[in-house]
């Protein structure tokens, strides 16, 4: 067992930068905006709301730097944008599709 003071790579690790989070915030408040129209209107304004908060997070993954991004950086910049746009307009289709009816 080492003294706290003894493993040099650990404070080199420990004084290293993070990287910041950046806008994910963006996703948490739009994901709890689509959740209240879920629980508040209808399922559909619900998958809109999904899609469009997917949309704009392909948005900005597509305008901004990766430092402001933070977060939503995952894989490479052409990725995450087709990945969220994707999901964001197939949630956002299949919404419009939906068939409510009273029961």
């Amino acid at each position: 067992m080492t003294a706290p003071g003894d493993d040099p790579e650990a404070e080199v690790r420990a004084a290293a930068p993070r990287q910041p989070l950046g806008l994910w915030w963006l996703a948490v408040i739009g994901l709890a905006l689509a959740g209240l129209l879920l629980v508040t209107s209808n399922l559909r304004a619900y998958g809109y709301a999904v899609g469009v908060t997917l949309a704009v997070l392909a948005l900005l993954r597509a305008t901004l730097p990766e430092p402001a991004l933070g977060g939503l950086v995952v894989r490479q910049r052409w990725t995450d944008v087709a990945t969220l746009s994707f999901l964001g307009s197939a949630v956002a289709i299949l919404a419009s599709t939906l068939r409510l009816t009273d029961l």
